[in-house]
């Protein structure tokens, strides 16, 4: 009887010692699920909050921010701006989401010109996403318009391209609440 408690002792301990790399690996990131904001993604760590107003051409809005600066060449952000309702009924979303992302890409120097652009769907609201370089820039830029929300998901890197990994794990993560 000793025998086969000893052995299933052992098996136990055996089996907890063989999940604990699938523990750790299912606890990366930090789970982020912003009801306002409504959309879910996984951050590398724990990301700061802020809102602050901004100047656009429809006047000031708020813009809510997430962001989490990985090292000083690395940073992964998650931003939303909710644009007055009649304003977005009246444009055209295409022009919306392109000068968007046109802004940011145009804003690290990246030749707007010549990015490749590629149309995203999430839960039936169109984004436009694209993953280019200038030197030593390197930018994954997608933006959402759900509603009067424009969603911004990036990552911007100095120095080496962003791997296809980070690439899923943040990317992929992201859904609409």
């Amino acid at each position: 009887m000793k025998i086969k408690t000893s052995i299933l002792r052992i098996g136990i301990a055996l089996l907890i010692l063989a999940m604990l790399p699938v523990m750790a690996e299912a606890q990366k990131g930090h789970k982020l699920s912003s009801i306002k904001g409504k959309f879910f993604i996984i951050f590398p760590a724990e990301p700061e909050y802020s809102v602050e107003d901004v100047e656009t051409a429809v006047g000031m809005l708020k813009m809510y921010t997430y962001l989490y600066e990985e090292s000083t060449d690395a940073a992964f952000m998650v931003a939303y701006i909710d644009y007055p309702e009649d304003m977005v009924e009246e444009s055209d979303n295409d022009v919306l989401l392109n000068a968007a992302l046109d802004g940011a890409l145009g804003s690290w120097g990246i030749n707007v010109e010549k990015a490749k652009k590629e149309t995203t769907w999430h839960d039936g609201y169109k984004g436009i996403y694209c993953k280019e370089s200038n030197d030593d820039t390197h930018t994954a830029y997608e933006v959402i318009l759900a509603g009067n929300r424009l969603y911004q998901i990036a990552i911007l890197q100095y120095g080496k391209p962003i791997s296809k990994k980070t690439l899923s794990e943040f990317y992929d993560s992201f859904e609409l609440k």
